[in-house]
């Protein structure tokens, strides 16, 4: 008999979660486990573990959503409690790709009301839309670097990723993030100073360069679902979860180092 190997994620079977690990481990009998969301995620696990059929392997797969920073380079992080994270801070950020783009509106056709010649017209577009939210972005990265347990949220929209704020701009981001900040230092009786939250802000606002648009490393930063509202408020009327279903069929996970890294793990648990 062999090893009973399992994978816990996010979601539901048919998330982007789910359907992009089945990619990952096509071909490897290895089972994959949703749980939903990640709240309780360790105490899930140890319970279903704990029944009379033990995995001989288990871990949970998750995006890093702002939790931890992004690594510099591509990998996996591993923390004690048996999760991997992924490189990219969002799952739907590996479902944004610029030659899977082009043929997803070449197969809409004439019809549609969004438009792209070749493959760099896709790259300009994605990188518009991505200046359009740099200082959310950069902001939401800030709030995730200096939160603690049971803190401050990323963003003050309701509604969370995926929902953006009126305004966009550094000054009005820059205000609602430190209100966010500061209400719950207040409460907690935690002191900081304004200057912490600029600095680290200031550093994102750094990171966030020409060259980092020009090699569209957006794509592994920003909140996947916060460029995919700020597409479509570019491109009006574009089918933001149809493409998602394209781009999940016509998926290669071996385009990712840290997916590569991920089949590999499990291939060795077997």
């Amino acid at each position: 008999m062999g090893k009973i190997i399992k994978v816990y994620c996010e979601g539901k079977r048919g998330s982007h979660d789910y359907d992009i690990l089945e990619k990952v481990i096509d071909g490897i009998d290895i089972s994959i486990e949703p749980i939903k969301g990640k709240r309780g995620a360790n105490a899930i696990m140890d319970f279903k573990e704990g029944g009379t059929v033990k995995s001989d392997f288990y871990c949970m797969f998750r995006d890093r959503d702002f939790d931890c920073r992004v690594p510099e380079e591509e990998r996996l992080t591993f923390d004690e409690n048996k999760t991997y994270y992924s490189y990219r801070t969002t799952i739907e950020n590996y479902l944004f790709d610029t030659e899977l783009f082009l043929k997803f509106i070449n197969e809409k056709g004439q019809n549609a009301t969004y438009r792209a010649n070749n493959e760099n017209d896709v790259k300009n577009i994605f990188i518009e839309t991505a200046k359009e939210i740099k200082d959310y972005q950069a902001v939401r990265h800030t709030l995730g670097e200096l939160r603690f347990p049971n803190s401050f949220d990323t963003t003050w929209i309701e509604g969370g990723s995926g929902h953006l704020p009126p305004k966009l701009d550094l000054d009005a981001c820059k205000a609602e993030g430190w209100k966010l900040i500061n209400s719950v230092l207040i409460e907690s009786g935690t002191k900081w100073t304004e200057s912490k939250f600029q600095s680290t802000l200031e550093g994102f606002l750094k990171l966030f360069d020409e060259d980092f648009f020009t090699q569209q490393k957006f794509l592994i930063y920003f909140q996947g679902k916060d460029f995919a509202k700020a597409l479509t408020k570019r491109l009006p009327g574009f089918p933001v979860n149809e493409y998602y279903k394209f781009s999940k069929r016509n998926f290669d996970y071996r385009k990712f180092g840290d997916l590569v890294e991920l089949r590999k793990l499990l291939e060795a648990k077997k």
